[in-house]
């Protein structure tokens, strides 16, 4: 004999629009990531619409739009052997049919040499996003970085004085 299914609370099940909606803005974070760790540029300057706001003051950087940004980014990132973002924890709240925002942490690694000595400096921030889903797909329409801790080697510490209160 078949037991009948005990009453339960309603499930809320997201449609599949929205788990395609999630997983594309996912998507472009990790192109994010990639796009700064490979330096690339023009790659970095699509994932946002052109009138994006980026704001990385936390971190001693600058704020502004994705062409001030990846060209102030293109020349301080020099400095660095290489870098790797990883990225994690990523909430996302639909806001309107084609918006939404989010955060998400990151932990960035950079590699460098500083007065002849390979050192590592790490970051550990809180991304502060507002995505757009456009014609050619969901893009960043703002990101602010909110620097948590830098620690490392002798640079790291030089870069800790710089940061704002």
């Amino acid at each position: 004999m078949r037991r009948r299914a005990a009453a339960c609370e309603p499930v809320h099940v997201v449609d599949d629009l929205r788990l395609d909606d999630r997983a594309r803005i996912e998507q472009l974070a990790v192109a994010y990531a990639y796009a700064v760790d490979d330096r690339e540029w023009t790659a970095f300057e699509r994932l946002y619409v052109p009138d994006a706001t980026i704001d990385y003051r936390s971190a001693g950087g600058i704020a502004g739009t994705p062409t001030e940004v990846a060209a102030w980014l293109a020349e301080t990132s020099t400095m660095f052997s290489w870098s790797m973002h990883s990225m994690s924890t990523q909430r996302i709240e639909f806001t309107g049919p084609t918006t939404a925002t989010g955060s998400m942490h990151v932990f960035a690694r950079y590699g460098l040499v500083w007065d002849g000595v390979e050192e590592l400096m790490d970051v550990s921030a809180v991304y502060h996003d507002e995505y757009v889903r456009t014609d050619t797909g969901w893009r960043f329409a703002s990101r602010r970085e909110q620097t948590n801790s830098v620690s490392g080697g002798r640079f790291a510490d030089l870069v800790r004085t710089t940061l704002p209160r």
